[in-house]
């Protein structure tokens, strides 16, 4: 072991913690799991808990050594110490007593050790190691703890899920107990363990109202992968699952599973229809999901499928010529299944072409024959067909009737009628006076042809299912266009966005600028940069902005919706939601979501630098918001704002170490005086050009006694000051943050310039 290691362990030597940081990381990579041990057997002693010099020594050793460990890269050779230190903590208490929030000395040394194995949570054999003790850390009661092993074990079902299966009923117990946040490892475990979760199938589904909506979403799969894999263990969930389907943002995927469930378990599913029937009355785009319960609920007997043949039928003279193919396809299962149903005249429906104008002049022709016995035992499901048409060309619907191409419906029509047949008297009648002998359906043929082209999915012969983020925006225009008028003033929208992965998982880079860029703008050269862990969220408000901009509704044909379309899959796992499916299914973000998506731009402190112009309609720099502050704050030699804070000199809390100082924030530079005059000898300035972030020190466990304070970060040091009070740390992070961008946008101007 290196010797100040063995001086600050073996001695417990305080005072010597602090210079273990002055050693270079190699020097001390070949010591660090002995190091570990040694801290291990320290921890363990009868008297460590009483002891604030040795919780001080672990703490600062422990830092030390992560650190170390993460620079070097050396995580699999020293995870098994670190393992062990990690496991060891498990022995002792890790909860909080009495009113006292402080985490007790093994609860620190878990956390700090934690944040080193997160990292590390796509090397397998780590996780190995980590996965196990992971587990029993979620009920031992400490609350962050328990919170931190939830995101290893979340990122560990993605790098490697077989090691998590045999968890599987510690993990469903945990998540049952309150931990939501493992919901989203349940579907990855469940093909491996589907017994365990069936077993906690009612429990699960019960608590989807005390949940989150990204939480709830994670469920919802969960119940997709049952009801498509095992449909028969949800039959006795029916009643709760019909009864979340008022969930406008889970009505459509739990719509789909109960489609699986009616084909295993029709019988599940006949108290329910009513309700389903109502729900499609008031939802058109669900009304397919409808028309499949149906037709499974209608294969139990005759009574049932005479039933379910009623009401599809009149569908077909309501829904939009999309879902007919739908239709059409559970008409022929039940007439298949019990023929007497339409007394022989079902061969009527399977003759039709695949060519709409062929249909249309059927049914046109069969409109003229009406009188003649011929047309007596017409079906129930031309009578719809015919009934849609003459209502579309009446201005009742735009839209005419539309058969997509399948083998069920391919035979041709027979040429029933000659190519130079005589135009009748009612076809006559029924024209517009412009073209003599064409028909309304022959119009409405022509414009669904029109349609066709666009339905068309690229691969001939095959038609496209129905454009589902179309008609969701089509139908909700208005809601989102009252929406954005309120959000666009409290949330920015970004101008670039782009999706990267990293260590801790999928992240959205987000590009922020100021569209004046006035004389002094701060971003006319530059933007504003956000990384934030939320990629989903904002991809769904920048849609919904796209869609507010436009006068008529978005398809995914789009080239921007595909844009974002291609973002959204850069997030997604193997057999998550498409991007069509998860857009849908909420109509706006609920408003814990859009705070969030606030407290996190007021953490990197974006509302110093823009602020939203009702006069602009949109978000301008901070120079371009107060052109009337320009002349101020680029005034040379006068300073922006100057004053005493007091500058942390070491990192940990238990040395409570501040030195005031007398800072200037003055053109590119932040000076500070060694004593608290400015008449005193300057120390190095700061340059903000150099300047990589400022930000509150957050107000966490460790910091709860700097409610005042915030850090500089440049790219070789750290500042941590704090200010009188709140209001003066206000003023100095607006005006630190404003000069920052001022000279880096400065800096980007001169490149500019001389290149």
């Amino acid at each position: 072991m290196h010797q100040l290691f063995s001086q600050v362990l073996g001695q417990r030597d305080l005072s010597r913690a602090g210079d273990l940081f002055s050693l270079e990381d190699a020097d001390i990579e070949d010591c660090l799991s002995q190091a570990l041990d040694q801290i291990k057997a320290i921890s363990c002693s009868p008297d460590y808990l009483t002891n604030d010099n040795d919780q001080a020594v672990v703490e600062i050793c422990i830092t030390r050594i992560t650190t170390a460990i993460r620079e070097t890269g050396s995580i699999e050779r020293h995870s098994t110490a670190l393992v062990g230190l990690w496991e060891s903590c498990l022995e002792h208490n890790l909860t909080p007593q009495g009113e006292n929030t402080e985490d007790t000395p093994h609860a620190k040394i878990a956390s700090d050790i934690t944040s080193c194995i997160l990292q590390n949570y796509s090397c397998p054999s780590v996780m190995v190691l980590a996965v196990p003790v992971a587990v029993r850390f979620l009920q031992r009661g400490n609350r962050e703890l328990s919170r931190n092993m939830s995101s290893y074990l979340s990122l560990a079902a993605i790098a490697k899920a077989d090691l998590l299966a045999e968890h599987t009923e510690a993990i469903t117990i945990s998540v049952l107990g309150g931990n939501h946040m493992l919901l989203r490892v349940l579907p990855s475990v469940y093909p491996k363990q589907p017994d365990t979760i069936h077993h906690h199938l009612g429990n699960l589904t019960a608590m989807m109202p005390q949940l989150e909506s990204t939480e709830q979403q994670h469920l919802i799969r969960l119940i997709q992968m049952v009801a498509e894999q095992h449909p028969l263990m949800l039959s006795p969930q029916v009643p709760t699952l019909v009864g979340y389907l008022g969930n406008q943002s889970l009505t459509e995927a739990l719509l789909g599973a109960l489609v699986d469930v009616s084909q295993a378990s029709p019988s599940s599913l006949v108290s329910f229809l009513p309700p389903l029937r109502i729900l499609g009355q008031q939802c058109p785009a669900f009304l397919a999901h409808v028309a499949k319960i149906h037709g499974a609920v209608g294969i139990i007997s005759e009574t049932h499928a005479h039933s379910s043949l009623v009401y599809l039928v009149s569908l077909l003279g309501s829904m939009e010529h999309s879902f007919h193919h739908t239709l059409l396809l559970e008409v022929r299962a039940l007439t298949d299944r019990y023929p007497s149903l339409l007394g022989g005249c079902g061969k009527d429906i399977y003759r039709m072409s695949n060519s709409f104008t062929a249909i249309a002049r059927l049914l046109g022709r069969r409109l003229e024959e009406k009188s003649t016995s011929h047309c007596r035992s017409k079906s129930l499901a031309l009578h719809a067909v015919r009934s849609r048409s003459i209502n579309s060309d009446e201005g009742e619907d735009g839209e005419g009737v539309e058969l997509s191409t399948d083998s069920a419906f391919s035979n041709t029509l027979p040429n029933q009628h000659s190519e130079n047949h005589e135009v009748s008297p009612a076809e006559r009648k029924l024209t517009d006076g412009s073209l003599v002998g064409v028909t309304p359906l022959d119009r409405a043929a022509k414009e669904v042809e029109k349609n066709q082209n666009r339905e068309k999915d690229g691969q001939k012969g095959e038609w496209a299912e129905p454009d589902r983020l179309y008609i969701h925006l089509r139908d909700n225009m208005e809601m989102i266009g009252e929406f954005c008028k309120v959000m666009v003033q409290q949330i920015p929208i970004p101008e670039q966005c782009v999706i990267e992965d990293s260590s801790r998982g999928c992240a959205a880079k987000l590009s922020f600028s100021c569209p004046l860029k006035g004389h002094y703008c701060l971003y006319a050269k530059s933007c504003f940069n956000l990384t934030s862990r939320q990629p989903h969220l904002w991809i769904h408000i920048m849609l919904l902005h796209l869609q507010s901009k436009s006068s008529v509704p978005l398809s995914t044909r789009d080239e921007c919706v595909q844009k974002l379309g291609s973002l959204w899959e850069k997030t997604q796992l193997k057999g998550a939601h498409s991007f069509s499916m998860a857009m849908t299914q909420q109509t706006t973000p609920h408003k814990k979501d859009l705070d969030n998506l606030q407290i996190q731009l007021e953490e990197v402190r974006f509302f110093d630098l823009f602020g939203y112009s009702e006069e602009e309609g949109g978000w301008l720099c901070f120079m371009c918001n107060n052109p009337e502050k320009a002349t101020v704050v680029n005034q040379e030699g006068q300073p922006l704002i100057e004053g005493k804070l007091k500058e942390k000199q070491v990192r940990w809390k238990f040395i409570k170490r501040w030195k005031t100082r007398y800072f200037t924030l003055a053109g590119n530079q932040l000076l500070f005086r060694r004593g608290k005059s400015k008449d005193e000898l300057d120390d190095i300035p700061i340059e903000l050009s150099k300047v990589q972030s400022v930000k509150v020190v957050a107000k966490k466990r460790r910091d709860r006694g700097l409610p005042r304070a915030f850090e500089i970060f440049t790219d070789s040091k750290t500042y941590v000051l704090k200010a009188q009070d709140e209001k003066h740390a206000e003023e100095w992070l607006q005006c630190i943050n404003v000069a920052v961008a001022q000279a880096k946008e400065r800096e980007n101007r001169e490149t500019t310039t001389y290149l």
